[in-house]
């Protein structure tokens, strides 16, 4: 299913129908799912059949069916690509400074030599 060209109307009535066999394939009635979900059967009924109510009740209703892990792929961070990370690894900054410029590295670099012999 390619999610970008369906509208919301018809991916939320999908999610509703999903839900829909889910419960029916864990045969659980509407009536213990709306009371264990606190929500009432005609907000649970809209909710499967017509995809529509609110993100709370959807996480209600699947706590309520025991498929609440369905959640974790939005919860998770997303984490970058291992060739993001390489791609990224030039261009990470190496120290805090307020200007940048040539001068500038000359004159840490020979403060450092300074220090360093110092010793």
């Amino acid at each position: 299913m390619q999610l970008r060209v369906q509208s919301d109307q018809v991916l939320a009535a999908a999610v509703g129908a999903r839900l829909q066999s889910l419960r029916l394939k864990k045969n659980i009635s509407l009536e213990a799912v709306a009371e264990n979900a606190a929500i009432s059967r005609q907000t649970l009924h809209l909710l499967l059949n017509q995809g529509k109510g609110t993100l709370i009740n959807l996480i209600a209703v699947l706590r309520a069916i025991g498929e609440l892990e369905r959640l974790s792929s939005l919860l998770e961070d997303v984490r970058p690509s291992p060739l993001q990370i390489i791609r990224m690894e030039g261009k990470k900054r190496r120290r805090a400074t307020g200007r940048r410029g040539a001068s500038d590295d000359a004159e840490a670099a020979c403060s450092s030599k300074n220090k360093s012999s110092d010793w």
